[in-house]
């Protein structure tokens, strides 16, 4: 193709064609903009696409992260109640009894017995992480972006608070350990007897263990069931985006 068009551009100069040399040249250079145009368009269409088809993966692994978070925290949440409701029938039965009549030892052995367990929240975000990491959330709506940055607040807040009260019951549970003597058979191996001093302390340790508990199994209902809420509507978000 090229040898053709100089070939005619050869014969017009020896035809002594000028005014037509010219207009032709003016073509010829009219064809190779448009060839560059054309050529331009095709390869921004390619890194598009391949941007969307990015995007597009990202979106799908952090639809899925949502809902593994969302699956985890209601299983959380359910573990919540039977543990919640120990520890409420306890306090029910504590603030019952006669002051005067109140056995610490059978307390403390009531205490012992509820099934209360910590409970760990992990939030799941990777994805979404990874990608402000690396520079890479740009490839998501400013709406979208900022809906799941207000997302990870939550995760990250819920995290940190729950952190904390369990933080706050193994610190009572060990000092509840010292006062009993850290072990139920400590004091009749040594074929003693524990104050009731200690006893006491140890109990109000138990206590503050016990609320520390309650207080954790508050927090993953409540700011748990609004990380759910704004997961779904998440979820919803990006599948709309998907789907366009």
């Amino acid at each position: 193709m090229i040898k053709f068009f100089r070939h005619i551009r050869q014969s017009l100069i020896m035809e002594n064609k000028t005014g037509k040399y010219f207009k032709y040249a003016i073509g010829e250079i009219i064809l190779v903009v448009i060839g560059i145009l054309i050529a331009l368009q095709i390869n921004n269409w390619n890194e598009n696409r391949k941007l969307k088809s990015k995007a597009d993966i990202y979106v799908n692994k952090i639809i899925n992260d949502l809902k593994v978070d969302t699956l985890n925290i209601s299983n959380l949440i359910n573990r919540t109640i039977k543990h919640k409701k120990e520890i409420t029938n306890y306090f029910e039965y504590f603030d019952s009894l006669d002051s005067i009549n109140i056995n610490v030892e059978q307390l403390i052995d009531s205490i012992n017995d509820l099934e209360v367990f910590y409970l760990k929240y992990f939030p799941v975000n990777k994805t979404f992480k990874d990608m402000e990491s690396s520079g890479n959330s740009d490839l998501l709506l400013d709406t979208h972006r900022d809906f799941l940055i207000n997302l990870v607040a939550f995760q990250s807040e819920l995290e940190i608070i729950n952190q904390s009260y369990i933080d706050i019951a193994i610190e009572e549970n060990q000092k509840s350990l010292q006062q009993l003597g850290n072990s139920a058979n400590f004091y009749k191996k040594l074929n003693k007897k524990n104050s009731k001093e200690r006893q006491t302390q140890g109990l109000l340790h138990r206590h503050l263990f016990l609320n520390a508990l309650d207080d954790l199994y508050r927090y993953i209902d409540i700011r748990g069931k609004k990380i759910i809420e704004t997961s779904t509507e998440a979820i919803d978000l990006l599948t709309e985006k998907n789907n366009d």
